[in-house]
């Protein structure tokens, strides 16, 4: 029988027991909380497969795991696993690519319209000043009259342009991996990295984690901006160099933050410099979160397991597929 241990707590347990059986799968399902690397090793020596989302898959903790055969990310990013390790010793990895594609892009389109007719800045002022004024704002826009800028055109912004076509915006879009043709099926012009910032008014971050992108946004980037934009983050805080957003901030390149990620998962908010200005509204990685999504995710791990124990690689979502030995 199949030992797969879950290396953090949630209520999804019985979702996954159904979904077990209705695939017909031999599986021992245990749930073994584990934050450090030592609780991983001890928790997983005897497991075949892995789920986790953001437990530390180190070298040094895929070493001691000699069993494993299988790590299911339940999640869209991958980012805490030594993936350059795990190509090496042949470990397939699979994610969940459709998991919370809903609710992150709503989250995103959220923060624009929030933003677009400052309720949260207006609820401060009438709430905390006692201020009753409807000119407060007078750089307010039409949204139709805006350019929305993402970073990065997989399935998340998708689903952010088709919620805001309807207000009118122009939509702009860096992704090196999505061809001009294809954004223009979605009525988005191609643009370069450099162009996203230029040209915007509200930037949406939409990158996975990984060497090449990390902290990529940062000053050189917020420093060609002209229309002093909104910047949204829902991806990953790692993509973004805090101490240059923070001075973003501050000197006007950008005009507000609204930021659902930050670099740690675990951050020491009593110290955390950007919550000290009033330009950023900060919430705990929650873009993700709903009831639907918790099943979606736990179901879509067992189907991804067990396309992957039929050697169909392809539908396990196995994001290192081209690096593993045929």
């Amino acid at each position: 029988m199949l030992k797969v241990v879950r290396l953090f707590e949630d209520d999804t347990f019985e979702q996954e027991k159904k979904m077990i059986e209705k695939l017909g799968l031999a599986i021992d399902l245990q749930v073994r909380p584990s934050v450090t690397e030592e609780e991983v090793i001890e928790n997983a020596k005897d497991a075949d497969v892995i789920i986790t989302v953001y437990e530390p898959l180190t070298k040094n903790v895929l070493q001691q795991l000699p069993n494993l055969k299988l790590v299911l990310f339940r999640s869209i990013g991958f980012n805490t696993i030594d993936l350059e390790y795990a190509n090496q010793i042949n470990l397939p990895v699979s994610h969940i690519s459709r998991y919370c594609t809903d609710e992150v892009a709503n989250y995103v389109v959220a923060a624009i319209l929030m933003h677009n007719r400052r309720l949260h800045d207006f609820n401060q002022a009438v709430k905390n000043d006692f201020l009753w004024d409807s000119e407060m704002f007078p750089s307010m826009r039409r949204l139709s009259s805006l350019t929305i800028s993402l970073i990065g055109f997989g399935n998340i912004p998708r689903l952010v342009v088709e919620r805001l076509k309807a207000f009118g915006p122009k939509f702009i879009a860096y992704d090196p991996f999505v061809t001009e043709e294809d954004m223009a099926k979605y009525g988005v012009e191609k643009v370069t990295l450099e162009e996203t910032f230029a040209q915007a008014d509200y930037i949406s971050s939409h990158l996975p984690l990984n060497a090449k992108t990390e902290k990529i946004l940062n000053q050189t980037l917020f420093s060609l901006t002209t229309k002093q934009p909104i910047f949204i983050n829902s991806s990953r805080g790692g993509v973004v160099d805090e101490a240059d957003l923070y001075e973003a901030l501050t000197n006007g390149q950008l005009s507000y933050a609204i930021l659902d990620v930050l670099t740690s998962e675990d951050p020491d908010l009593k110290n955390e410099k950007l919550l000290t200005l009033d330009n950023t509204i900060v919430t705990p990685h929650i873009a993700f979160y709903s009831q639907e999504a918790f099943i979606q995710g736990a179901q879509d791990n067992i189907k991804n397991l067990a396309c992957f124990l039929k050697d169909e690689y392809q539908q396990a979502e196995i994001v290192n597929l081209s690096a593993l030995e045929k």
